[in-house]
């Protein structure tokens, strides 16, 4: 298959964007609690690339499956959801708050276009694990979570 060199900017700007937003975040919120109001944040995610398939593998722990949306428009992925406050109803004072929750969204910008029927998405212990076959056929689609 041959690259596109377009793609590879695309791509390599896409890995420098989400870099330099989690740099930011490191360095704006060492030591400071997240926002209880539910501002966007960006759950950590990892891709990782065999022979057949991209897996994307995002971490968002106490999320409930019906919250999360994974959409494939094209050559790009996208990971939305929301994580509700953890803390207890009947809390009085908050003496450290870091687990963040609210609304999120992730992109997931790929070097191919992948067949929609063949997209799995697999949330389990905390984990949403994505598995996108190397195969052609360019479409938009929502793809389901399955619980094992």
């Amino acid at each position: 298959m041959v690259r596109n060199p377009g793609e590879d900017i695309e791509r390599e700007f896409e890995r420098l964007r989400s870099t330099m937003i989690d740099m930011m975040k490191s360095l704006f919120q060492r030591g400071r609690p997240t926002s209880v109001g539910g501002s966007s944040f960006a759950p950590a995610i990892d891709v990782f690339e065999t022979s057949s398939a991209v897996i994307v593998l995002m971490e968002i722990a106490g999320a409930e499956r019906k919250d999360i949306d994974i959409h494939l428009d094209g050559r790009r992925l996208r990971i939305a959801g929301a994580r509700r406050v953890a803390a207890p109803v009947d809390a009085q004072r908050c003496h450290q708050m870091e687990i963040e929750s609210g609304p999120f969204e992730r992109w997931v910008s790929l070097d191919f276009t992948p067949s929609r029927d063949a997209i799995e998405a697999v949330y389990q212990d905390g984990f949403l694990r994505i598995s996108i076959p190397k195969r052609g056929d360019p479409s938009v689609t929502s793809v389901p979570i399955l619980t094992e």
